[in-house]
């Protein structure tokens, strides 16, 4: 029997790419690339690469998806710009649209103090997977001068957040990257990389460990659940293990701190060369 031939990845892609669900993201071309590639590794069959395929597109994007209309988000922006002049309101009723952002308002003031008290103020910070996170800033502390870089694969929202950076924080730029593929390499004083590790790992075990290691930073803020999204089951144990799996065999140590239904892990580095 004539073994199956296996689809054209590209054909996968632009199908993913074109399709109602993902049309607006305008999703890196070696983001879906490798999603494609890692789906094709181990299918017997075109059927079952597809599966997969769509199976991981949507385990790393569905939170992702939210209620939030990014173009039209972005004009109101432009034509808007009174609703600039109360910058933590505009920004808390954004937030309030994405589930991750959502969960971390009633412990937001609590939340980044906590980060001033571990690290004090930085000059330079990565946010990692940013998606709506960068909207905090109004109670993020930094250092005069700072630079604040997002990196998120949406490029609707990337586009979102550049035209709010240009009108509020013209020192904070986002950019269009798949930090898994492409991991940053800017030197940084500490690097945001909030509620993503668990998802990173589902790409692929060990991911973040080998995301760590590449990182040009001193330390590193990763936040995780504390609880599953219903709130019955506790992870605090399970995502411990995971942060400890993550630093294991490197010269690193972490603080954890609970606020709310977060856990802040401060992961330490040390001097970077």
């Amino acid at each position: 029997m004539k073994k199956e031939q296996k689809p054209d990845l590209t054909e996968l892609i632009e199908a993913s790419r074109n399709s109602r669900k993902y049309r607006e993201m305008d999703l890196p071309d070696d983001f879906l690339y490798d999603l494609a590639k890692q789906a094709a590794k181990n299918a017997p069959s075109s059927a079952e690469i597809k599966t997969i395929f769509r199976k991981n597109l949507h385990n790393v994007i569905a939170p992702y998806l939210e209620n939030i209309d990014y173009p039209q988000e972005t004009l109101r922006l432009i034509k808007e710009l009174e609703i600039l002049n109360d910058l933590p309101a505009y920004c808390l009723s954004v937030m309030k649209k994405h589930a991750s952002t959502r969960e971390r308002i009633p412990w937001l003031g609590v939340f980044f103090a906590v980060i001033e008290e571990q690290i004090g103020r930085p000059k330079c910070v990565l946010d990692l997977a940013c998606a709506l996170d960068p909207l905090s800033l109004p109670w993020l502390k930094l250092a005069p001068e700072p630079t604040f870089l997002a990196f998120d694969v949406n490029g609707s929202r990337v586009s979102y957040l550049n035209q709010l950076f240009a009108a509020a924080f013209p020192f904070a730029k986002a950019i269009q990257q798949d930090i898994f593929v492409n991991p940053p390499c800017e030197k940084a004083d500490c690097a945001f990389f909030f509620k993503e590790a668990h998802r990173l790992e589902k790409r692929q075990p060990g991911a973040t460990a080998l995301l760590l290691q590449q990182l040009n930073v001193d330390v590193i803020v990763l936040t995780l659940p504390a609880t599953d999204l219903a709130r019955h089951h506790s992870l605090e144990s399970y995502h411990t293990q995971l942060v400890e799996k993550a630093i294991q065999g490197q010269d690193y140590h972490f603080e954890k701190i609970r606020i709310g239904d977060e856990l802040l892990f401060f992961i330490s580095k040390g001097s970077c060369k």
